[in-house]
């Protein structure tokens, strides 16, 4: 039973003892004591023994009680290095195997409890996320669009615009007019969308209220939003170059050579350029001033072409000023036949003149008169086109309101 007893308890100090006793053990010979001797003569196994011997031995290594060949020994500076470094090797390699042991026992036991909780818990959130995303285009798509009250819009009236708030209202408005049946408010006439987005767009884009009511009238509202959208962009600036002068090419090479960066305009046109910037005042280089070229929009272009005007022939340009289109109707001429260029503004003749001299036209008559009197003055059927672009409120430049 004794001895029973005694492998139990040697048992469980192996697990403690690090291996660097063993080391020592085998280096040195400490003495026996009375316990080993009555161990001897038991019917222990040579393990057991060796176990026993280990104990023994960190107990007189306490006690600081070795025999003489230790102490001797240890006077020895270099066996105390060599000694205290094969310890401390000893002892992080036998920590470190039982921290990995250890670490390796705890994560094969839990890994797959803990793994099966992440990805239970994954999946939830994950199926959450997608629940609150659709709930929320739910929503989006159901929410009913309220118009202010009065009490809001005399609110509104007193503080500085917010202009998030109205840029929010206009696009939630066009939504519920893109589809009013179906997301009209109850109780609410079309007319009291139309006129709180009239009202909206007046304080964001700062048109006038003649302006807003008349493109109102002659858009669809989302095609009235596209509109007032590319008003805000600014347009590029485009040149007609004089082929009663130059040609386009030969114009494009001198102005690159100024400091201009320029293009073709594009396939339908043949005389244009558009400029992306410039180093030099573009209305007032030489050859601007030598009339190879007039600034003109590349939408001014396109009355001249639908008129198609040919050599030799009478033809009306009923509002002249400042003379771009006509100027371009006498190049499509090559100076022959003849234009009457008639401008009904007297100010306006002064630049129309200056320009059909500076464009080097010869084959132009300019008038002052009353569209309705020119049948009169130059008779009935005695031309053979006319153009009319009618003069207008500036609304093609929408960049240019104010």
């Amino acid at each position: 039973m004794a001895a029973t007893a005694v492998n139990k308890k040697k048992g469980t100090k192996v697990q403690k003892a690090p291996p660097k006793k063993k080391q020592k053990s085998e280096l040195f010979t400490p003495k026996r004591s009375k316990k080993e001797d009555v161990l001897d003569h038991s019917d222990v196994s040579d393990e057991e023994k060796e176990v026993e011997d280990h104990e023994e031995f960190d107990e007189d290594e306490d006690g600081s009680d070795l025999g003489s060949d230790v102490s001797s020994d240890t006077d020895n500076p270099l066996v105390d290095d060599f000694l205290q470094g094969s310890d401390d090797e000893e002892e992080g390699s036998g920590s470190d195997r039982e921290s990995a042991s250890g670490s390796d026992s705890e994560e094969s036991d839990s890994d797959p409890v803990a793994k099966s909780i992440a990805i239970d818990k994954e999946r939830k959130r994950v199926e959450q996320e997608a629940m609150d995303e659709m709930q929320l285009n739910i929503k989006d798509e159901s929410d009913e669009f309220r118009l202010p009250t009065k009490e809001e819009l005399e609110e509104e009236s007193n503080r500085p615009p917010d202009l998030q708030n109205l840029q929010r209202r206009i696009k939630e408005i066009v939504r519920v007019l893109s589809n009013f049946k179906a997301l009209r408010q109850d109780g609410s006439a079309r007319k009291d969308y139309v006129e709180q987005l009239k009202r909206d767009l007046i304080t964001y884009y700062g048109y006038n209220e003649f302006l807003v009511g008349a493109l109102v009238e002659m858009f669809p509202v989302v095609e009235l939003m596209e509109l007032i959208e590319a008003f805000e962009k600014p347009r590029p600036i485009c040149l007609r170059t004089n082929t009663l002068k130059t040609r386009r090419r030969d114009l494009a090479d001198v102005l690159i050579n100024r400091g201009v960066n320029l293009d073709p305009l594009s396939k339908w046109s043949k005389v244009g350029l558009v400029v992306y910037d410039s180093q030099v005042p573009i209305g007032a280089t030489p050859e601007y001033m030598a009339g190879y070229y007039m600034l003109q929009s590349a939408s001014s272009f396109l009355p001249v072409m639908a008129l198609a005007p040919q050599e030799k022939e009478r033809i009306v340009d009923m509002a002249a000023a400042p003379g771009g289109k006509t100027t371009y109707i006498a190049a499509l001429m090559k100076n022959s036949g003849i234009i009457f260029a008639n401008e009904v503004k007297v100010p306006r003749l002064k630049s129309l003149t200056a320009n059909l001299h500076r464009m080097g036209v010869t084959n132009t008559v300019v008038c002052n008169y009353d569209g309705n009197e020119l049948p009169k003055v130059l008779g009935v059927n005695s031309v053979d086109r006319v153009l009319l672009d009618a003069p207008c409120s500036g609304t093609g430049v929408g960049d240019n309101i104010g």
